[in-house]
């Protein structure tokens, strides 16, 4: 674009805007990723072409996506954690846009008055990312199918679980938040996750598998509950921590509290329940709370009250390591921040492949249509010393050349 009346046609197209960059960000109103599962394409908006008399095109608007605390993100090529989520307001770059071209009256200079030169924009990033969400709670409720964990969480909070009298009624994790008044304990609350019933095997996928043993990893304490009309404790008990230390050996570590479920309808129980509180005393690897399990019904409401406060007393005096966020350094790159001239040249079957950060970007800008921007890019070329590279690996005119992706003969 050239300005009217203007010598030499006085240069005036304006500078691209730039594309919007898409963010994650944790939400305290989230507790799921089920949105993502059927909205699985996400993109910022783009940026504006430049316009006449310089005038600078509109930037793109970005997008923020909300996700649940808890949320790990990966990249789902390498598998690489991305970023962890485990305060409300964090903010992540899962995109950068793209930055927008100069306008060729970027390019005026005293010795280039009417520069037919003009950048195209820099494409965004495109990545695949995959989250995965653990709940963050103080309490976790483990044991095998069925056994009460649900009903018990009805009791305790307001959440609102699917109870029935059939194994893996729990289908998801469940959350609740137990305040501390309603049992006689000022000041305190805390969040409990209801863990979908585990099986043998479960560490490796069998029934509803280790998709939910992951949630129990943020968790303080475990409440492990054993149905009191089952065959045997002890096996029940051990097959649980075997399961948990397959999946990870850092849960058995955590504080445990035993607790024998639908205390109302069992009989019979004394000598089970004796072979188990041996099992407990002997038990080394396992950090059991109470040697003597509790007795409860979550139906009658008997036992629950000294459970809440058995949970609130090894909360305050295990308190778990707080979860930080790893630290890594994501710096965003700007033309003004890309320093160093270094790169590479290869020759592939008579192809040269150049590479190197700066010149790659340089050449995602040029608009190789026009024989003054592809000018521009072999000036920069002979300027970073590339051009000189090529020629003493053979490249003459006419060779085919690749930088970033674009392909064009020298």
């Amino acid at each position: 674009m050239h300005e009217k009346f203007k010598a030499k046609g006085g240069p005036d197209g304006g500078d691209g805007g730039n594309g919007g960059s898409v963010y994650l960000v944790s939400s305290a109103s989230m507790n799921t990723l089920y949105n993502y599962k059927t909205k699985r394409h996400l993109s910022a908006e783009n940026g504006e072409n430049g316009k006449r008399y310089k005038k600078h095109g509109a930037n793109g608007e970005d997008l923020y996506v909300n996700v649940p605390i808890g949320t790990q993100a990966y990249d789902d090529e390498t598998g690489r954690k991305l970023f962890d989520f485990t305060e409300k307001g964090q903010v992540f770059l899962a995109a950068k846009g793209g930055e927008g071209g100069y306008g060729n009256a970027h390019f005026v200079s005293s010795v280039r008055q009417a520069p037919q030169v003009a950048e195209l924009g820099e494409p965004g990033e495109e990545k695949d990312i995959r989250l995965e969400l653990k709940l963050i709670a103080d309490v976790g409720l483990v044991g095998l199918p069925n056994v009460g964990k649900s009903t018990f969480l009805s009791v305790v909070s307001a959440a609102k679980p699917k109870i029935a009298d059939y194994p893996f009624t729990t289908l998801i994790p469940n959350l609740g938040v137990v305040g501390g008044e309603d049992y006689g304990i000022k000041g305190f609350s805390f969040t409990i996750a209801d863990i979908p019933g585990l099986i043998e095997g479960a560490s490796y996928g069998k029934g509803l598998g280790d998709e939910f043993l992951k949630h129990v990893e943020r968790t303080g304490v475990l409440v492990h509950f054993i149905d009191a009309n089952s065959g045997d404790y002890a096996k029940n008990f051990k097959d649980i921590n075997n399961e948990l230390k397959i999946f990870n050996k850092d849960l058995i570590r955590k504080p445990q509290i035993i607790v024998l479920t639908k205390n109302d309808v069992a009989e019979g129980i004394e000598k089970k329940l004796k072979e188990l509180e041996l099992d407990l005393k002997k038990e080394k690897k396992v950090k059991i709370i109470n040697k003597k399990p509790l007795l409860i019904s979550a139906v009658t409401h008997s036992g629950v009250k000294e459970l809440i406060s058995l949970i609130a007393q090894t909360l305050e005096k295990h308190q778990p390591e707080k979860i930080e966020a790893e630290k890594e350094e994501r710096k965003v790159f700007t033309a003004e921040d890309i320093v160093g001239d270094s790169f590479q040249v290869k020759n592939e079957d008579g192809k040269y492949i150049i590479i190197g950060r700066k010149i790659e970007r340089f050449a995602r800008k040029t608009d190789f249509s026009s024989i003054h921007s592809t000018a521009r890019l072999l000036d920069i070329m002979n300027k970073m010393g590339i051009l000189k590279e090529l020629e003493k690996r053979g490249a003459a005119t006419g060779s085919e050349l690749e930088i970033g992706g674009k392909k064009f003969k020298l």
